[in-house]
């Protein structure tokens, strides 16, 4: 079972819509393209409310993962597979706990406003540049609140699921007034947004296809989630 990394780089990115409004749009799905070295995938996100969130994660070879937050859990589906990963949450955030002494807390990121604008699936946005670990970025961000409504229900996911959202990256980002209240369309070639609806999203949707397993080998699993 593999997260994609570019779960983490939409999770962390889409944080800046968390400064925005409290209420949040009901019923969105959103479609996000993913482009890697071993080919295309999408990323697909379905959000209601704060407990009921899904997200569909689909590779090249058509292999799917699914994260499901209902109420205060997520699980994580394979398959028929389902497993809580609540105890993998709190290992992981015990470990950011013992390792957090020994790293410093990067410095905010700067978000250059390039002049030019680009429309994504049906949303004008402002293009910026930044750099981020020595590496140069273009992000394209706009204003819309059914997208941010999807992106919201991202951040639910990683917020239930704890470690998957770094305190220091969501308060790198917080400190630039410049994307306050924006939500990603595009992210170098990496990620773009492929299309959004707010059509009625099936009660369905939301239910767990079998009894979530009792989590064992969480090393494995580990390894899995961060696609290593």
């Amino acid at each position: 079972m593999k997260i994609k990394k570019e779960f983490y780089s939409i999770a962390a990115l889409a944080g800046m819509t968390l400064i925005s409004s409290q209420t949040a749009f009901a019923d969105v799905t959103a479609v996000y393209k993913i482009t890697s070295p071993n080919g295309s995938g999408t990323q697909t996100i379905q959000y209601v409310d704060k407990q009921h969130v899904r997200v569909d994660m689909t590779s090249a070879i058509n292999q799917k993962t699914t994260m499901l937050k209902l109420g205060n859990k997520v699980y994580v589906i394979t398959g028929k597979v389902v497993q809580d990963v609540g105890q993998l949450a709190k290992l992981m955030a015990a470990m950011g706990k013992a390792n957090k002494s020994s790293h410093k807390t990067p410095a905010p990121i700067k978000y250059k406003d390039t002049g030019k604008t680009e429309t994504i699936a049906g949303i004008k946005g402002k293009v910026y540049r930044f750099v981020e670990r020595g590496k140069r970025h273009e992000i394209v961000l706009g204003k819309d609140k059914g997208l941010q409504s999807a992106v919201l229900g991202l951040i639910e996911i990683s917020k239930a699921a704890t470690s998957m959202m770094p305190e220091d990256n969501m308060k790198r980002m917080q400190q630039d007034a410049a994307i306050k209240n924006l939500a990603m369309l595009r992210l170098d070639n990496r990620v773009r947004l492929q299309s959004i609806n707010t059509q009625s999203i099936p009660a369905s949707t939301f239910k767990l296809p079998a009894e979530p397993q009792q989590m064992g080998g969480v090393g494995e699993l580990m390894k899995g989630l961060l696609g290593k």
